[in-house]
């Protein structure tokens, strides 16, 4: 068997780089988007511990908010209201870390991968195969732990804000991997 996916000037066989790169160019866009995803996560556990031990505090600043029409705001407490709310659904700040952690390690992975494919090299098929299926299962735990951050999302960005962040977060961490896993078992 060859070491190399397929040759440059045969037809029909330019799928490796092109899914190399963009194995490349969606993980470098992963590492970001869950980077940002850490520091909503981190802010998120942060406010909650804050929410926590100040619980007495919010509620009086949400009253006075509540009664001044808006004009008298002590502190955060209109942050803290929301956070207090969806604070329920928020899985402890080191589940967060945990799955975000994991969510940069399979970015970086698919960049190595990636780069793997673009030079088409055939012994990237394999880990590309398995870097989908844990990236799908990954995604969906991941999607499943961070319902309580969708919903502080939502309260204090807007509903278009959360679907937006969800409908990226299906892409990145589902329909991507299931679309290159397909592809890939074709080869």
């Amino acid at each position: 068997m060859p070491q190399r996916i397929g040759t440059s000037g045969k037809s029909g066989q330019c799928w490796a780089p092109v899914i190399g790169t963009m194995l490349i160019l969606i993980g470098i866009f992963d590492f970001g988007f869950s980077s940002v995803f850490a520091e909503a996560s981190i802010e998120l556990g942060r406010q909650a511990g804050v929410v926590s031990k100040n619980s007495g505090f919010i509620t009086v600043g949400h009253i006075f908010s509540t009664v001044s029409g808006g004009l008298l705001s002590i502190g955060s407490a209109e942050d803290g209201t929301i956070v207090k709310s969806v604070q329920g659904e928020i899985p402890p700040l080191w589940v967060s870390l945990v799955l975000v952690i994991g969510r940069l390690i399979l970015s970086l992975s698919s960049i190595v991968l990636g780069i793997a494919l673009a030079k088409r090299m055939r012994i990237a098929v394999l880990p590309v195969k398995w870097w989908a299926i844990v990236s799908v299962g990954w995604g969906v735990l991941t999607m499943i732990f961070s319902l309580g951050l969708y919903g502080y999302i939502s309260q204090s960005s807007g509903a278009a804000a959360a679907g937006m962040t969800v409908m990226i977060d299906v892409s990145l961490h589902v329909l991507w991997p299931l679309a290159v896993l397909w592809r890939v078992r074709l080869a």
